[in-house]
């Protein structure tokens, strides 16, 4: 395979994954933020009983938005995967399912909250007779909040498909919506409308709508590849989704026992307040930090399961480098910030130099885990993008729970409250070597070449000899790949009619791209060409990062136009068998047929 002077051979995988992982991480932050604004104003203006309402009340919060997380990472691998098959019908009824789906979630939550808010309010640990006062903040604040559920569960539901709509920026801008339309809330309830708890929750709920009009915005002036529709929603679809979308309940609940069992244990180590103290500063940072790995995953699942479903072996390998070398720069650059910086985050929480000195140990431990866990993190996005549920599901669980609880376990016993903060780096250390284990196992050796690390089936992809990938980047590769596209077909049981077809529609699309296809950056033009054998039926793939250019659209506007022009894509329209095109992560993707 021969190179491109001046292009990566990854460009266009690159252009896909690293601007919506940088969009990701930082939407990540932006939400947590959001998070920490009604709980910092809260306690400054309103007190330390109502801030406590309102900080008891946010578990509830995290179990709506896992039932919302559930429905939209279940609907958006499969539609992922029929996306990359080239079933746009298909990808529109889970689109369509996941909506509704999400609004039935809502009503169930607000009538809970309207009939039954004991119920939600005893979820979170509180009873009237324990603690009337911060009883009584928590149903103010979930009041006001009831009016933000739908919001809050949609935006979770319709985020992943905006994504993968190539509407990265709207998602980031949406974010930045939600943090400032609470920010500005919570300021005036405090100091305008004064009120109290139930405002902020009426403020939270109006930050929400505000970000899901924002994001709506992309379905009503846009042209996106989604609408609604549940034409072609197999009832089949519900284990799948069930099955994808079960990680984030076993994530939320493995982190929330890891949490509960490492505060016992550092509170039983702890020989001062001090270590308890440094404890909670390193969990805080961790959170904030927490968003790269987070983000990064978010934005590599809907593309994994993308060529997935395409089965495009070669561009799943440059797609797991890119993503594991993407994850080590950010992550690994980060960490190198925050472990020179650590002495000043201390002192930012306290002034007592026993709690700063134990904090700056502690958060320099977790910046030297932070590249191993956004590795860990990336892989277990890619694991379930190629449908590995077992074996990323078990990989979840011990990142969350076992692997951090028995790390803490023996370190702290061993060392003591620095054992427990250590624990956070050599926790991360064991789960990759657990992961090198496992990868060992399933290859029965020492994996020696970046496919042993990706555990893709034997039988994924064309087969051996039955598939051929190049680079177009001028007219004269065009010209080149049509001929070796002709003997392509010729080689693989097409007759001669079909060969020569195959070679006009090489030459005519990729031509037309090359031509006319405008790009985003200065990065030179790159179309990503293969050609396959596809159920006894060859199929051929132009992918390029330029702006948006649908042959089929355009041919059906076009068709009673003067036969004259557009000779290349009426000739394709009318002689391929099928033709599919997708616009997806800002590639255009055009799938042809014989």
């Amino acid at each position: 395979m021969r190179g491109l002077s001046g292009i990566k051979r990854n460009d266009i995988i690159a252009s896909m994954f690293i601007p919506a992982a940088i969009s990701m991480i930082f939407t990540s932050i932006a939400r947590f933020l959001a998070g920490a604004v009604d709980g910092i104003i809260t306690s400054k203006f309103l007190g330390a009983e109502a801030y406590a309402g309102v900080s008891l009340f946010f578990p509830m919060v995290n179990i709506i938005l896992l039932f919302a997380t559930f429905i939209a990472i279940g609907c958006q691998v499969l539609c992922s995967v029929e996306i990359g098959a080239g079933n746009k019908k298909v990808a529109n009824s889970l689109f369509t399912f996941a909506i509704l789906t999400g609004i039935a979630v809502a009503i169930v939550f607000i009538l809970l909250g309207c009939f039954a808010p004991d119920i939600l309010v005893k979820i979170c640990g509180i009873e009237q007779g324990d603690n009337p006062e911060i009883y009584m903040h928590m149903i103010d604040y979930l009041n006001g909040y009831l009016l933000g559920i739908p919001a809050v569960i949609l935006v979770q539901v319709i985020s992943p498909f905006i994504i993968i709509d190539n509407g990265k920026k709207l998602i980031t801008i949406s974010s930045i919506v939600l943090f400032l339309g609470d920010l500005v809330g919570d300021l005036l309830d405090v100091f305008v409308f004064e009120g109290g708890v139930f405002g902020m929750g009426i403020a939270t709920s109006i930050s929400l709508w505000l970000q899901l009009l924002c994001l709506c915005t992309h379905f009503i002036f846009g042209s996106g590849y989604f609408h609604m529709s549940l034409s072609g929603f197999d009832p089949k679809f519900l284990l799948d989704i069930f099955k994808n979308g079960v990680l984030v309940f076993l994530r939320t609940l493995a982190t929330i026992l890891r949490d509960l069992f490492t505060n016992y244990l550092n509170l039983s180590l702890a020989t001062t307040t001090a270590a308890i103290a440094a404890r909670g500063i390193q969990n805080d940072l961790n959170t904030v930090m927490f968003c790269i790995g987070i983000g990064i995953s978010n934005a590599l699942l809907p593309i994994v399961a993308l060529f997935y479903g395409a089965e495009d072996r070669q561009g799943m390998k440059r797609l797991f480098v890119c993503s594991m070398k993407t994850s080590a720069t950010i992550s690994g650059g980060m960490g190198l910030i925050v472990l020179i910086v650590a002495p000043l985050i201390s002192v930012l929480y306290t002034s007592d130099p026993q709690v700063a000195s134990l904090a700056t140990f502690g958060i320099r431990c977790m910046a030297i885990g932070l590249v191993l866990d956004c590795l860990a993190m990336a892989f277990q996005s890619y694991l379930q993008g190629i449908q590995r549920l077992k074996l990323v599901n078990f990989l979840c669980f011990a990142e969350r729970f076992f692997v951090p609880v028995v790390v803490a376990f023996v370190m702290g016993a061993g060392f003591g409250s620095k054992g427990v903060l250590a624990s956070i780096a050599v926790g991360k250390l064991v789960l990759v070597i657990i992961i090198f284990i496992i990868i060992c196992g399933y290859k029965k050796g020492i994996p020696s070449k970046v496919e042993d690390y990706m555990l893709l089936k034997n039988d994924f992809g064309a087969e051996e000899g039955f598939e051929q990938y190049g680079y177009i980047q001028t007219i004269d590769d065009a010209i080149a790949k049509s001929e070796e596209a002709r003997v392509f077909c010729l080689n693989h049981g097409g007759d001669k009619r079909k060969a020569n077809l195959m070679a006009l529609y090489v030459e005519e699309m990729a031509t037309n791209i090359v031509r006319h296809g405008k790009t985003k950056s200065r990065k030179g033009l790159c179309v990503d060409y293969r050609l396959y054998v596809k159920e006894n039926r060859i199929c051929l793939t132009l992918r390029d990062y330029c702006e948006a250019f649908d042959p089929t659209r355009y041919y059906e506007i076009h068709e009673g136009d003067d036969v004259t022009r557009n000779i290349g894509i009426r000739m394709v329209m009318k002689l391929a068998d099928e033709v599919n095109y997708s616009y997806t992560f800002n590639s255009n993707c055009t799938m042809i047929l014989i």
